[in-house]
């Protein structure tokens, strides 16, 4: 039998994560991009995964707020200031 290999982005307040299905695990694992450290979540199912990434991001910026940093934006959000700019 093949793998199945499936993958996802979500997007939560302008922050992306990338997502995929682990097979031998039976389980989504993903990752938050362009954030200070790493950060991972995970789940058995797609709506079990996005409950946790919006769980984990929402620790990250309160976090940020607590202790006086500010988040790094996303790719996106760096993109449309670019644009604006004129600097893309």
């Amino acid at each position: 039998m093949n793998p199945v290999i499936i993958q996802a982005i979500m997007i939560y307040k302008n922050y992306t994560a990338s997502i995929e299905w682990l097979e031998d695990e039976q389980s989504y694992r993903g990752k938050v991009k362009d954030t200070w450290g790493t950060i991972t979540f995970s789940g058995n199912t797609l709506d079990e995964a996005y409950q946790m990434f919006v769980e984990v991001l929402d620790y990250y910026l309160e976090d940020c707020e607590k202790n006086g940093e500010e988040p790094r934006l996303s790719n996106r959000e760096l993109c449309a200031v670019d644009t604006m700019l004129g600097t893309f």
